[in-house]
């Protein structure tokens, strides 16, 4: 995994380190470093957030991701938070959301990890009649699902890392909202700005 430079890890240190002390108490014995000793940027309390639902792929979105990624797409780095509500579900990674605009965040971004056989097994998975799969498009020579719901502002892409799906997810809050076409491309260019960290 590519590791972020240091001004990104100070950011890091920083973040875990402004945790209350009643969170530190409770993460006492917990794990709080990806499979190469990089530190999360918040202090997590799961002591299940890696498990057997989630360890198809090494990839840990909020190690992986860097502030240079997140500002690129309009996202505030020290919004993070793990995008589990609870201990023990199946995905792992990390929510970020926009700055404030007109007095409320407009945009959140997702991106976790979930253990699947691959692409055509999602596909069948979500094939309600709310799920809409758009052509899939091909980055770095991978080949990326993109599906968007019939009834949100909202579009998530899906990469094949190992026996895991690497899903980017883009949510858009308020109204009006943007054409499903610019929910796509947010996600899809936070996707290309990411898929080579991900190990195939």
């Amino acid at each position: 995994m590519t590791s972020a430079c240091s001004a990104d890890d100070d950011r890091r240190s920083e973040v875990v380190g402004s945790g209350s002390v009643a969170a530190d108490s409770r993460a006492a014995g917990v794990r709080q470093t990806d499979a190469d000793g990089h530190v999360l940027p918040f202090v997590t309390t799961h002591a299940h957030r890696w498990s057997g639902a989630n360890d198809g792929t090494t990839y840990e979105p909020c190690t992986a991701v860097t502030a240079t990624d997140l500002l690129a797409v309009g996202m505030e780095p020290r919004s993070v938070r793990d995008a589990a509500g609870t201990d023990g579900q199946t995905l792992r990674g990390c929510v970020w959301t926009s700055a404030v605009e007109r007095g409320r965040v407009e945009w959140d971004l997702s991106q976790f990890v979930g253990n699947s056989p691959g692409l055509a097994a999602d596909k069948q998975r979500q094939a309600s009649s709310l799920d809409m799969w758009l052509p899939d498009i091909l980055i770095d020579g991978r080949v990326v699902g993109v599906h968007r719901f019939t009834n949100g502002a909202n579009c998530d892409t899906y990469v094949q890392s190992g026996m895991a799906a690497v899903n980017t997810m883009v949510i858009h809050h308020g109204s009006p909202h943007p054409a499903p076409e610019e929910i796509c491309a947010k996600a899809i260019e936070f996707t290309r700005a990411t898929i080579g960290k991900m190990p195939r």
